[in-house]
């Protein structure tokens, strides 16, 4: 509880000497507005009541209410003595600060966040006949880290369109406290493991010293997706410190290409880094002919992925998945489901997908006959089909109901768009719904490239 009035202390006396009510107010009507309301430094809320109009000699007077979380703050009324007042909201200290460090007041301090917090505020001006009041809200939010995929580092910088649709919802990646942040890591040179360390060393190091969080956001994109549920299942203490998990098109049972592309050369040097092979698919997806069982060949065994799809998602994170929906075709496009014959002259079977990544993969369900992740499929929030949306596009066309789901302004509950089903996915060996064969063809290396990228 306060000890005394939030808002009258903020208006005090002792404000008057350097907050003084400048020359020429007098004619303008009386008007009261509110900055706006952000984390401007850790564990400071920051904002300006600015007041014109003023008229000493009537008396004016102000009076109002806070609402910080689940706190309710009511001060005044009290003298309006300033046209301008800086003021901060001190969450850890449980302080009201005035132009600077000045506390005027005390509430229940504020731990760092745990979920994404409301702040209204309220304020209301009266002098002689006049009345002016304001209402203002600001939102505290979570920090959110993005983790891009693989080859992410070529560019070597943050996909701007991404941050740009962030920063329209409040998102700041800038700062005295930012509450956005990107990932970079050397995807070429590191194994899944090795990769994870480096997110949780950068959460640690980075993230968390920026902001007044306990918990974060976070925005796993393709094979970044991964890094995040290696840490979630390896890293102490990221089992309560992610609220949120958007998964982008993660290949949570790997991807045909990456075992394929490993037998030509031209696609090589990115085919046979340690990451790149770590998304083998861990169904089967290989058959020797068409009355054959599908398989996982001799070469193909993937025991990283293999030993993170045995952890389950931890049961305190909030869960999303995005992923590309286009269903094969005759003309040889769709995401390749599996290979029958030996490479380089073998037939392909396709799925839904996105070009790379299978629908049932980023669901983690049955493949082929295969086992679905356990722990995985039946622990999504949401799921939400993105339609017929390359592979690299999916992060942009994903980004605004993530936007929305961050902040607290998606609808909860499980779905599937842009048709509300919940029917999964349709196996890959059938290639299409009802049944069907799958559409196979036999294809070179460019053909290949052209065709599932």
């Amino acid at each position: 509880m306060m000890r005394n009035a939030i808002l009258s202390l903020i208006l005090g006396v002792a404000l008057a000497a350097s907050l003084f009510v400048e020359r020429g107010q007098a004619q303008a009507r009386l008007a009261v507005s509110i900055s706006g309301i952000t984390m401007a430094a850790h564990g400071r809320v920051r904002f300006d009541v600015l007041i014109t109009g003023l008229e000493p000699e009537l008396g004016p007077t102000i009076e109002g209410t806070a609402n910080l979380g689940d706190q309710t703050i009511h001060g005044g009324p009290g003298p309006a003595v300033a046209s301008r007042i800086p003021a901060a909201l001190d969450l850890p200290a449980g302080r009201i600060r005035i132009g600077g460090d000045a506390a005027v007041a005390e509430f229940a301090p504020v731990p760092p966040l745990q979920e994404n917090m409301s702040v209204t505020i309220a304020l209301t001006v009266r002098q002689g006949d006049q009345v002016a009041s304001v209402q203002e809200t600001g939102m505290l939010l979570l920090p959110t880290v993005i983790v891009p995929g693989y080859l992410n580092d070529m560019t070597g910088k943050p996909n701007a369109s991404v941050v740009a649709a962030l920063q329209q919802r409040g998102y700041r990646p800038t700062g005295g406290s930012p509450d956005l942040f990107w990932f970079t890591y050397p995807s070429r040179n590191l194994d899944l493991e090795g990769a994870a360390r480096a997110l949780a060393a950068y959460v640690r190091d980075v993230v968390l010293p920026a902001t007044y969080a306990a918990r974060i956001n976070v925005v796993g994109y393709s094979l970044g997706g991964l890094l995040v549920r290696w840490d979630m299942a390896f890293e102490s203490g990221w089992d309560r410190l992610v609220n949120r998990f958007m998964m982008v098109g993660v290949p949570n049972e790997g991807v045909v290409m990456s075992y394929v592309d490993g037998w030509y050369f031209l696609a090589g040097p990115w085919a046979r880094t340690k990451a790149a092979r770590t998304m083998i698919p861990t169904f089967p997806f290989w058959r020797a002919d068409v009355r054959t069982q599908w398989s996982i060949p001799p070469d193909a065994e993937n025991a990283s992925l293999s030993e993170l799809n045995r952890r389950p998602l931890p049961d305190g994170v909030r869960v999303y998945a995005y992923y590309g929906d286009r269903k094969p075709d005759p003309g040889g496009g769709g995401t390749w489901a599996g290979v029958t014959g030996n490479l380089p002259n073998a037939t392909f079977s396709y799925g839904p997908g996105d070009g790379i990544v299978l629908a049932a993969s980023a669901l983690g369900s049955s493949i082929n006959g295969g086992g679905a992740v356990p722990g995985l499929a039946d622990h999504l929030v949401r799921k939400v089909d993105l339609g017929p949306v390359a592979h690299l596009s999916l992060l942009d066309a994903a980004i605004p109901q993530i936007a929305d789901a961050l902040t607290d302004r998606g609808a909860p509950g499980v779905s599937i768009t842009p048709a509300n089903r919940d029917e999964g996915v349709p196996p890959a060996r059938d290639g299409a719904k009802n049944g069907a064969r799958p559409f196979e063809m036999s294809v070179g290396f460019l053909r290949m490239a052209g065709g599932s990228r």
